[in-house]
Protein backbone atom coordinates (compact mmCIF):
# COMPACT_ATOMS: atom_id res chain seq x y z
CA UNK A 1 0.00 0.00 0.00
CA UNK A 2 2.87 2.35 0.75
CA UNK A 3 4.12 2.53 -2.83
CA UNK A 4 0.54 3.11 -4.02
CA UNK A 5 0.51 6.27 -1.91
CA UNK A 6 3.77 7.33 -3.55
CA UNK A 7 2.22 6.67 -6.94
CA UNK A 8 -0.61 9.06 -6.03
CA UNK A 9 1.99 11.61 -4.85
CA UNK A 10 3.74 11.55 -8.23
CA UNK A 11 0.41 11.74 -10.05
CA UNK A 12 -0.28 14.90 -8.07
CA UNK A 13 3.03 16.38 -9.22
CA UNK A 14 2.35 15.45 -12.84
CA UNK A 15 -1.08 17.09 -12.86
CA UNK A 16 0.04 20.26 -11.05
CA UNK A 17 3.53 20.88 -12.46
CA UNK A 18 1.84 22.92 -15.17
CA UNK A 19 1.22 25.52 -12.45
CA UNK A 20 4.94 26.31 -12.45
CA UNK A 21 5.11 26.22 -16.25
CA UNK A 22 2.18 28.60 -16.58
CA UNK A 23 3.53 30.86 -13.86
CA UNK A 24 6.90 31.19 -15.59
CA UNK A 25 5.24 32.01 -18.91
CA UNK A 26 2.99 34.61 -17.28
CA UNK A 27 5.96 36.26 -15.56
CA UNK A 28 8.58 36.29 -18.30
CA UNK A 29 6.47 36.60 -21.45
CA UNK A 30 3.93 39.21 -22.45
CA UNK A 31 1.00 37.12 -23.62
CA UNK A 32 -1.91 38.93 -25.36
CA UNK A 33 -5.00 39.05 -23.20
CA UNK A 34 -7.03 37.30 -25.89
CA UNK A 35 -4.68 34.30 -25.80
CA UNK A 36 -4.87 34.19 -22.01
CA UNK A 37 -8.66 34.22 -22.21
CA UNK A 38 -8.76 31.41 -24.75
CA UNK A 39 -6.32 29.34 -22.70
CA UNK A 40 -8.51 29.85 -19.65
CA UNK A 41 -11.55 28.71 -21.65
CA UNK A 42 -9.60 25.69 -22.93
CA UNK A 43 -8.62 24.79 -19.38
CA UNK A 44 -12.19 25.20 -18.19
CA UNK A 45 -13.43 22.82 -20.88
CA UNK A 46 -10.75 20.27 -19.98
CA UNK A 47 -11.67 20.46 -16.31
CA UNK A 48 -15.37 20.16 -17.11
CA UNK A 49 -14.84 16.91 -18.99
CA UNK A 50 -12.58 15.57 -16.24
CA UNK A 51 -15.05 16.16 -13.43
CA UNK A 52 -17.96 14.89 -15.54
CA UNK A 53 -16.22 11.66 -16.56
CA UNK A 54 -14.17 10.89 -13.45
CA UNK A 55 -16.34 12.24 -10.64
CA UNK A 56 -19.94 12.15 -11.79
CA UNK A 57 -20.14 9.48 -14.50
CA UNK A 58 -19.21 6.43 -12.32
CA UNK A 59 -22.10 7.02 -9.89
CA UNK A 60 -24.52 7.72 -12.73
CA UNK A 61 -23.31 4.55 -14.50
CA UNK A 62 -23.95 2.48 -11.37
CA UNK A 63 -27.45 3.93 -11.08
CA UNK A 64 -28.24 3.25 -14.74
CA UNK A 65 -27.08 -0.36 -14.80
CA UNK A 66 -27.96 -1.45 -11.27
CA UNK A 67 -29.59 -4.90 -11.13
CA UNK A 68 -31.87 -6.13 -8.39
CA UNK A 69 -33.75 -4.14 -5.74
CA UNK A 70 -30.90 -3.93 -3.20
CA UNK A 71 -28.33 -2.85 -5.78
CA UNK A 72 -30.81 -0.35 -7.24
CA UNK A 73 -31.52 1.10 -3.80
CA UNK A 74 -27.82 1.41 -2.97
CA UNK A 75 -27.06 3.13 -6.28
CA UNK A 76 -29.93 5.57 -5.75
CA UNK A 77 -28.62 6.31 -2.26
CA UNK A 78 -25.14 6.99 -3.63
CA UNK A 79 -26.58 9.16 -6.38
CA UNK A 80 -28.37 11.34 -3.83
CA UNK A 81 -25.14 11.54 -1.80
CA UNK A 82 -23.32 12.71 -4.93
CA UNK A 83 -25.84 15.49 -5.50
CA UNK A 84 -25.84 16.57 -1.86
CA UNK A 85 -22.05 16.54 -1.87
CA UNK A 86 -21.97 18.69 -5.02
CA UNK A 87 -24.30 21.30 -3.50
CA UNK A 88 -22.32 21.40 -0.25
CA UNK A 89 -19.04 21.58 -2.19
CA UNK A 90 -20.25 24.54 -4.22
CA UNK A 91 -21.54 26.39 -1.15
CA UNK A 92 -18.33 25.72 0.78
CA UNK A 93 -16.24 27.02 -2.10
CA UNK A 94 -18.29 30.22 -2.33
CA UNK A 95 -18.18 30.77 1.44
CA UNK A 96 -14.43 30.22 1.76
CA UNK A 97 -13.76 32.16 -1.43
CA UNK A 98 -15.65 35.18 -0.04
CA UNK A 99 -13.73 35.06 3.24
CA UNK A 100 -10.39 34.88 1.44
CA UNK A 101 -11.30 37.56 -1.08
CA UNK A 102 -12.17 40.02 1.68
CA UNK A 103 -8.55 39.81 2.82
CA UNK A 104 -7.03 40.38 -0.61
CA UNK A 105 -7.32 36.93 -2.17
CA UNK A 106 -9.40 38.39 -5.02
CA UNK A 107 -6.15 39.85 -6.42
CA UNK A 108 -5.23 36.41 -7.82
CA UNK A 109 -7.83 36.68 -10.59
CA UNK A 110 -8.36 39.46 -13.12
CA UNK A 111 -12.10 38.87 -13.09
CA UNK A 112 -12.17 39.08 -9.29
CA UNK A 113 -10.27 42.38 -9.42
CA UNK A 114 -12.72 43.76 -11.96
CA UNK A 115 -15.68 42.59 -9.88
CA UNK A 116 -14.25 44.23 -6.76
CA UNK A 117 -13.56 47.42 -8.69
CA UNK A 118 -17.13 47.42 -9.99
CA UNK A 119 -18.53 47.01 -6.47
CA UNK A 120 -16.31 49.80 -5.13
CA UNK A 121 -17.26 52.04 -8.03
CA UNK A 122 -20.96 51.41 -7.47
CA UNK A 123 -20.59 52.28 -3.77
CA UNK A 124 -18.83 55.51 -4.75
CA UNK A 125 -21.50 56.37 -7.32
CA UNK A 126 -24.30 55.66 -4.86
CA UNK A 127 -22.80 57.94 -2.21
CA UNK A 128 -21.86 60.58 -4.77
CA UNK A 129 -25.39 60.49 -6.16
CA UNK A 130 -26.78 61.24 -2.72
CA UNK A 131 -24.34 64.14 -2.35
CA UNK A 132 -25.04 65.80 -5.69
CA UNK A 133 -28.80 65.45 -5.19
CA UNK A 134 -28.42 68.57 -3.03
CA UNK A 135 -26.81 70.52 -5.87
CA UNK A 136 -29.25 72.52 -7.99
CA UNK A 137 -27.07 72.16 -11.08
CA UNK A 138 -27.40 68.37 -10.98
CA UNK A 139 -30.78 68.04 -9.32
CA UNK A 140 -32.50 69.68 -12.29
CA UNK A 141 -30.98 67.27 -14.81
CA UNK A 142 -32.86 64.29 -16.12
CA UNK A 143 -31.69 61.09 -14.28
CA UNK A 144 -30.54 59.62 -17.58
CA UNK A 145 -28.30 62.65 -18.18
CA UNK A 146 -27.11 62.59 -14.58
CA UNK A 147 -26.00 58.97 -15.00
CA UNK A 148 -23.64 60.25 -17.69
CA UNK A 149 -22.37 63.20 -15.66
CA UNK A 150 -21.71 61.16 -12.52
CA UNK A 151 -19.36 58.92 -14.47
CA UNK A 152 -17.01 61.84 -15.06
CA UNK A 153 -16.82 63.02 -11.45
CA UNK A 154 -13.65 61.94 -9.63
CA UNK A 155 -13.08 62.01 -5.87
CA UNK A 156 -10.40 64.20 -4.30
CA UNK A 157 -9.46 64.69 -0.65
CA UNK A 158 -7.94 67.90 0.73
CA UNK A 159 -6.48 68.41 4.19
CA UNK A 160 -7.21 71.54 6.16
CA UNK A 161 -5.08 74.35 4.77
CA UNK A 162 -4.55 72.77 1.34
CA UNK A 163 -4.90 75.08 -1.66
CA UNK A 164 -7.48 73.92 -4.18
CA UNK A 165 -6.50 76.63 -6.67
CA UNK A 166 -4.77 80.02 -6.56
CA UNK A 167 -5.46 83.43 -8.05
CA UNK A 168 -4.10 83.57 -11.60
CA UNK A 169 -4.20 79.79 -12.16
CA UNK A 170 -5.44 78.39 -15.46
CA UNK A 171 -8.84 76.77 -14.77
CA UNK A 172 -8.44 73.01 -14.95
CA UNK A 173 -11.40 71.73 -12.94
CA UNK A 174 -14.79 72.41 -11.44
CA UNK A 175 -15.36 71.23 -7.85
CA UNK A 176 -18.34 70.01 -5.87
CA UNK A 177 -18.02 69.87 -2.08
CA UNK A 178 -19.09 66.43 -0.78
CA UNK A 179 -18.07 67.02 2.82
CA UNK A 180 -16.06 69.67 4.60
CA UNK A 181 -15.62 73.39 4.02
CA UNK A 182 -13.86 75.58 1.45
CA UNK A 183 -12.93 79.25 1.73
CA UNK A 184 -12.94 81.38 -1.43
CA UNK A 185 -11.15 84.72 -1.21
CA UNK A 186 -11.88 86.91 -4.22
CA UNK A 187 -12.46 90.59 -5.08
CA UNK A 188 -16.25 90.17 -5.15
CA UNK A 189 -16.59 87.74 -2.24
CA UNK A 190 -13.85 87.89 0.38
CA UNK A 191 -13.68 84.84 2.67
CA UNK A 192 -16.76 83.19 1.19
CA UNK A 193 -17.36 79.78 2.78
CA UNK A 194 -18.72 76.91 0.72
CA UNK A 195 -20.01 73.74 2.33
CA UNK A 196 -21.61 70.46 1.34
CA UNK A 197 -23.31 70.57 -2.04
CA UNK A 198 -21.72 73.86 -3.13
CA UNK A 199 -20.01 74.29 -6.52
CA UNK A 200 -16.85 76.28 -7.11
CA UNK A 201 -14.55 76.88 -10.05
CA UNK A 202 -17.12 76.77 -12.82
CA UNK A 203 -17.09 80.49 -13.58
CA UNK A 204 -13.51 80.60 -14.87
CA UNK A 205 -14.21 77.53 -17.02
CA UNK A 206 -17.29 79.16 -18.51
CA UNK A 207 -15.53 82.48 -19.20
CA UNK A 208 -12.22 80.87 -20.25
CA UNK A 209 -10.24 83.20 -17.98
CA UNK A 210 -7.70 82.61 -15.26
CA UNK A 211 -8.76 82.27 -11.65
CA UNK A 212 -9.62 85.55 -9.92
CA UNK A 213 -9.83 84.07 -6.43
CA UNK A 214 -7.96 81.85 -4.02
CA UNK A 215 -9.71 78.64 -2.89
CA UNK A 216 -8.51 76.86 0.26
CA UNK A 217 -9.78 73.93 2.34
CA UNK A 218 -10.73 75.36 5.75
CA UNK A 219 -10.90 71.80 7.16
CA UNK A 220 -10.52 68.28 5.83
CA UNK A 221 -12.70 68.27 2.73
CA UNK A 222 -13.91 65.72 0.17
CA UNK A 223 -14.48 67.03 -3.34
CA UNK A 224 -15.96 65.71 -6.55
CA UNK A 225 -13.86 66.97 -9.44
CA UNK A 226 -14.89 67.53 -13.06
CA UNK A 227 -11.92 68.24 -15.35
CA UNK A 228 -12.03 71.11 -17.83
CA UNK A 229 -12.00 68.69 -20.76
CA UNK A 230 -14.94 66.69 -19.37
CA UNK A 231 -16.68 69.94 -18.37
CA UNK A 232 -16.76 71.20 -21.94
CA UNK A 233 -17.52 67.77 -23.36
CA UNK A 234 -20.59 67.40 -21.12
CA UNK A 235 -21.75 70.92 -21.99
CA UNK A 236 -21.73 69.94 -25.65
CA UNK A 237 -23.22 66.49 -25.13
CA UNK A 238 -25.96 67.50 -22.68
CA UNK A 239 -27.59 70.84 -23.58
CA UNK A 240 -29.53 70.88 -20.31
CA UNK A 241 -26.23 70.71 -18.41
CA UNK A 242 -24.90 73.69 -20.35
CA UNK A 243 -28.14 75.57 -19.78
CA UNK A 244 -28.04 74.93 -16.03
CA UNK A 245 -24.42 76.09 -15.87
CA UNK A 246 -25.31 79.34 -17.60
CA UNK A 247 -28.28 79.80 -15.33
CA UNK A 248 -26.06 79.14 -12.33
CA UNK A 249 -23.63 81.78 -13.56
CA UNK A 250 -26.45 84.32 -13.79
CA UNK A 251 -27.54 83.56 -10.24
CA UNK A 252 -23.94 83.82 -9.08
CA UNK A 253 -23.77 87.33 -10.45
CA UNK A 254 -27.22 88.45 -9.31
CA UNK A 255 -27.90 86.73 -6.01
CA UNK A 256 -24.93 84.43 -5.26
CA UNK A 257 -25.89 80.79 -5.07
CA UNK A 258 -29.55 79.76 -5.26
CA UNK A 259 -30.51 76.26 -4.16
CA UNK A 260 -33.54 74.34 -5.24
CA UNK A 261 -35.68 73.58 -2.17
CA UNK A 262 -37.16 70.14 -2.30
CA UNK A 263 -38.30 67.45 0.04
CA UNK A 264 -35.78 64.76 1.02
CA UNK A 265 -38.04 62.05 -0.34
CA UNK A 266 -38.06 63.66 -3.79
CA UNK A 267 -34.26 63.91 -3.81
CA UNK A 268 -34.00 60.25 -2.80
CA UNK A 269 -36.38 59.28 -5.60
CA UNK A 270 -34.28 61.26 -8.08
CA UNK A 271 -31.07 59.59 -6.83
CA UNK A 272 -32.65 56.12 -7.20
CA UNK A 273 -33.76 56.92 -10.75
CA UNK A 274 -30.27 58.14 -11.63
CA UNK A 275 -28.68 55.02 -10.15
CA UNK A 276 -31.02 52.85 -12.24
CA UNK A 277 -30.00 54.80 -15.32
CA UNK A 278 -26.37 54.30 -14.39
CA UNK A 279 -26.86 50.53 -14.22
CA UNK A 280 -28.12 50.53 -17.79
CA UNK A 281 -25.21 52.58 -19.06
CA UNK A 282 -21.53 51.88 -19.46
CA UNK A 283 -19.76 49.74 -16.86
CA UNK A 284 -16.99 52.32 -16.46
CA UNK A 285 -13.27 52.24 -16.93
CA UNK A 286 -11.16 49.25 -15.95
CA UNK A 287 -8.87 49.65 -12.94
CA UNK A 288 -5.48 51.08 -13.85
CA UNK A 289 -2.15 49.63 -12.79
CA UNK A 290 -2.00 52.27 -10.07
CA UNK A 291 -5.46 51.19 -8.89
CA UNK A 292 -4.33 47.57 -8.75
CA UNK A 293 -1.22 48.49 -6.79
CA UNK A 294 -3.32 50.54 -4.40
CA UNK A 295 -5.66 47.60 -3.83
CA UNK A 296 -2.72 45.26 -3.27
CA UNK A 297 -1.09 47.67 -0.82
CA UNK A 298 -4.35 48.05 1.08
CA UNK A 299 -4.11 44.41 2.15
CA UNK A 300 -1.09 43.77 4.36
CA UNK A 301 -1.66 40.01 4.08
CA UNK A 302 -2.59 39.99 0.39
CA UNK A 303 0.17 37.55 -0.63
CA UNK A 304 -0.96 35.01 1.97
CA UNK A 305 -4.62 35.53 1.01
CA UNK A 306 -3.75 34.97 -2.65
CA UNK A 307 -1.96 31.77 -1.69
CA UNK A 308 -4.96 30.59 0.33
CA UNK A 309 -7.25 31.38 -2.58
CA UNK A 310 -5.14 29.36 -5.00
CA UNK A 311 -4.97 26.53 -2.50
CA UNK A 312 -8.76 26.62 -2.20
CA UNK A 313 -8.94 26.05 -5.97
CA UNK A 314 -6.48 23.13 -5.75
CA UNK A 315 -7.65 21.20 -2.66
CA UNK A 316 -10.67 19.38 -4.15
CA UNK A 317 -8.86 18.24 -7.27
CA UNK A 318 -5.76 17.04 -5.44
CA UNK A 319 -7.72 14.87 -3.02
CA UNK A 320 -9.79 13.32 -5.79
CA UNK A 321 -6.63 12.47 -7.73
CA UNK A 322 -5.56 10.09 -4.98
CA UNK A 323 -9.01 8.52 -4.87
CA UNK A 324 -8.96 8.04 -8.64
CA UNK A 325 -5.57 6.30 -8.49
CA UNK A 326 -6.79 4.06 -5.66
CA UNK A 327 -9.97 3.19 -7.58
CA UNK A 328 -8.01 2.09 -10.64
CA UNK A 329 -5.65 0.04 -8.46
CA UNK A 330 -8.63 -1.67 -6.80
CA UNK A 331 -10.12 -2.41 -10.22
CA UNK A 332 -6.88 -4.04 -11.39
CA UNK A 333 -6.61 -6.10 -8.24
CA UNK A 334 -10.24 -7.24 -8.53
CA UNK A 335 -9.46 -8.42 -12.08
CA UNK A 336 -6.41 -10.33 -10.77
CA UNK A 337 -4.13 -8.03 -12.79
CA UNK A 338 -0.90 -6.77 -11.28
CA UNK A 339 -1.17 -2.97 -11.29
CA UNK A 340 1.66 -0.86 -12.67
CA UNK A 341 2.17 2.85 -12.37
CA UNK A 342 1.14 3.65 -15.94
CA UNK A 343 -1.82 1.29 -15.83
CA UNK A 344 -3.43 3.10 -12.90
CA UNK A 345 -3.07 6.68 -14.12
CA UNK A 346 -6.45 8.48 -14.41
CA UNK A 347 -5.42 10.04 -17.71
CA UNK A 348 -8.58 12.07 -18.29
CA UNK A 349 -8.46 13.62 -14.83
CA UNK A 350 -4.72 14.28 -15.07
CA UNK A 351 -5.15 15.87 -18.49
CA UNK A 352 -8.04 18.01 -17.33
CA UNK A 353 -6.13 19.29 -14.30
CA UNK A 354 -2.88 19.78 -16.20
CA UNK A 355 -4.56 21.68 -19.02
CA UNK A 356 -6.60 23.86 -16.63
CA UNK A 357 -3.74 24.60 -14.24
CA UNK A 358 -1.51 26.07 -16.96
CA UNK A 359 -3.73 28.99 -18.05
CA UNK A 360 -4.89 29.59 -14.45
CA UNK A 361 -1.29 30.03 -13.28
CA UNK A 362 -0.37 32.05 -16.37
CA UNK A 363 -3.23 34.52 -15.91
CA UNK A 364 -2.88 34.81 -12.13
CA UNK A 365 0.91 35.22 -12.27
CA UNK A 366 0.63 37.98 -14.85
CA UNK A 367 -1.92 39.67 -12.58
CA UNK A 368 0.33 39.28 -9.51
CA UNK A 369 3.28 40.76 -11.40
CA UNK A 370 1.16 43.78 -12.40
CA UNK A 371 0.35 44.29 -8.74
CA UNK A 372 4.08 44.48 -7.97
CA UNK A 373 4.57 41.13 -6.27
CA UNK A 374 8.18 39.88 -6.35
CA UNK A 375 8.90 37.15 -8.91
CA UNK A 376 10.45 34.84 -6.32
CA UNK A 377 7.30 35.13 -4.22
CA UNK A 378 5.03 34.31 -7.18
CA UNK A 379 7.06 31.23 -8.11
CA UNK A 380 7.18 30.17 -4.46
CA UNK A 381 3.39 30.36 -4.22
CA UNK A 382 2.91 28.14 -7.24
CA UNK A 383 5.72 25.76 -6.25
CA UNK A 384 4.17 25.24 -2.84
CA UNK A 385 0.86 24.47 -4.57
CA UNK A 386 2.54 21.74 -6.60
CA UNK A 387 3.80 20.15 -3.40
CA UNK A 388 0.45 20.53 -1.65
CA UNK A 389 -1.38 19.00 -4.60
CA UNK A 390 0.95 16.00 -4.49
CA UNK A 391 0.48 15.65 -0.72
CA UNK A 392 -3.28 15.94 -1.12
CA UNK A 393 -3.31 13.21 -3.75
CA UNK A 394 -1.23 10.96 -1.50
CA UNK A 395 -3.56 11.65 1.41
CA UNK A 396 -6.57 10.81 -0.72
CA UNK A 397 -5.06 7.47 -1.66
CA UNK A 398 -4.06 6.78 1.94
CA UNK A 399 -7.47 7.25 3.53
CA UNK A 400 -9.46 6.10 0.53
CA UNK A 401 -8.66 2.49 1.34
CA UNK A 402 -10.17 2.81 4.81
CA UNK A 403 -13.54 4.45 4.07
CA UNK A 404 -16.78 3.17 2.61
CA UNK A 405 -17.87 3.64 -0.97
CA UNK A 406 -20.62 6.03 0.15
CA UNK A 407 -18.05 8.30 1.80
CA UNK A 408 -16.00 8.29 -1.40
CA UNK A 409 -19.09 9.29 -3.37
CA UNK A 410 -19.71 12.23 -1.02
CA UNK A 411 -16.08 13.33 -1.42
CA UNK A 412 -16.37 13.10 -5.18
CA UNK A 413 -19.56 15.17 -5.03
CA UNK A 414 -17.88 17.80 -2.85
CA UNK A 415 -14.97 18.01 -5.28
CA UNK A 416 -17.24 18.14 -8.34
CA UNK A 417 -19.39 20.90 -6.82
CA UNK A 418 -16.40 22.99 -5.76
CA UNK A 419 -14.62 22.57 -9.10
CA UNK A 420 -17.74 23.36 -11.16
CA UNK A 421 -18.43 26.45 -9.05
CA UNK A 422 -14.83 27.58 -9.48
CA UNK A 423 -15.01 27.10 -13.25
CA UNK A 424 -18.22 29.13 -13.56
CA UNK A 425 -17.23 31.79 -11.02
CA UNK A 426 -13.66 32.43 -12.13
CA UNK A 427 -12.33 30.67 -15.22
CA UNK A 428 -15.15 31.24 -17.72
CA UNK A 429 -15.95 34.83 -16.63
CA UNK A 430 -12.27 35.71 -16.98
CA UNK A 431 -12.14 34.07 -20.40
CA UNK A 432 -15.22 36.00 -21.54
CA UNK A 433 -13.73 39.23 -20.28
CA UNK A 434 -10.47 38.74 -22.16
CA UNK A 435 -11.61 37.17 -25.43
CA UNK A 436 -14.50 37.10 -27.89
CA UNK A 437 -17.45 35.07 -26.59
CA UNK A 438 -17.68 32.83 -29.65
CA UNK A 439 -13.97 32.06 -29.53
CA UNK A 440 -14.30 31.32 -25.81
CA UNK A 441 -17.07 28.83 -26.60
CA UNK A 442 -14.94 27.08 -29.21
CA UNK A 443 -11.89 27.03 -26.94
CA UNK A 444 -13.98 25.51 -24.15
CA UNK A 445 -15.20 22.84 -26.54
CA UNK A 446 -11.62 22.14 -27.66
CA UNK A 447 -10.49 21.71 -24.07
CA UNK A 448 -13.41 19.41 -23.32
CA UNK A 449 -12.66 17.20 -26.34
CA UNK A 450 -8.92 17.19 -25.66
CA UNK A 451 -9.44 15.90 -22.15
CA UNK A 452 -11.95 13.27 -23.26
CA UNK A 453 -9.49 11.92 -25.84
CA UNK A 454 -7.12 10.95 -23.01
CA UNK A 455 -9.70 8.34 -22.02
CA UNK A 456 -8.37 6.28 -24.93
CA UNK A 457 -5.12 5.77 -23.00
CA UNK A 458 -6.83 4.01 -20.09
Amino acid sequence: MEFYVWWAFFVGIISSISLLFGSAVGIYFRIPSTIIGLLAAFGAGALLSALAIELVAPTVFDLTYAEGPSEKLESQYNFVLLLVGAVVGGLLFVLLDQVINQNGGYLRKTVYVLSKAAVDKEKFFKKAMQDVSHVSLFYKLDPEDMSVVIGYLKPKFCHAGDTVYSRGDTPECMYVVRNGLLTVDGPDHPDLELGRGEIVGEMALLKGTNRTAQCTAKKDTELLVLSAEDFHFLREKIPEFDQELRQLAIHRFEENITHVESETAERQKWADLAMNALHHGDSGDLPTRADLQKQYNSHGNAAFAIWLGIMLDAIPESFVLGLAVLTLISTKVAMSVEPTFFSVLPYTLIAGLFLSNFPEALSSSAQMKKEGMAIWKILSLWGSLVVLTAVGAAFGALIGDNVSHSVLVIVEGLAAGAMLTMICAAMLPEANHLADNNLVGLATLAGFISSVLFKLLE
